[in-house]
């Protein structure tokens, strides 16, 4: 009897191992002045033309070479809506725009996150979910 609790103890440890060790990976903000950020950044000003713009970002995720980034026109800080949010994938070592929510008054955010899922299923779903910073 003493045998099979030492057993079952052992099983039960490697069970939650295994379990922790497997456990999904999770969204992240990059430092503000790390070079991850500010490569992910650039690849935003080289999409809208702009290599000047300085962006504070209100939301920011990166996961598994996705990063979802949402920041306010830094042009007109009077605007009371968010300027962008944009998809990127790091290819190779660098990152690119590869899609955005659309703002457009009247457009269902809830449906362009869908649409865009179902175009990068590889995306995973919680770097859509943007916490504000």
């Amino acid at each position: 009897m003493k045998k099979l609790l030492v057993a079952c103890g052992l099983f039960s440890a490697v069970f939650i191992a295994a379990q922790t060790s497997h456990a999904q990976p999770r969204p992240y903000t990059p430092e503000k002045g790390s070079p991850e950020r500010k490569a992910i950044l650039d690849a935003v000003r080289k999409f809208r033309k702009a290599p000047n713009e300085v962006y504070t970002p209100y939301g920011f995720n990166v996961m598994q070479r996705w990063a979802m980034v949402a920041a306010r026109d830094p042009n007109d800080l009077e605007v009371d809506t968010e300027a962008f949010e944009y998809v990127l994938r790091k290819t190779g070592g660098s990152w690119k725009v590869v899609d955005q929510v659309s703002n457009i008054e009247g457009t269902d955010p809830n449906k362009e996150i869908k649409r865009i899922r179902r175009k990068y299923p590889s995306l995973p779903a919680a770097v859509l979910d943007l916490k504000v910073e």
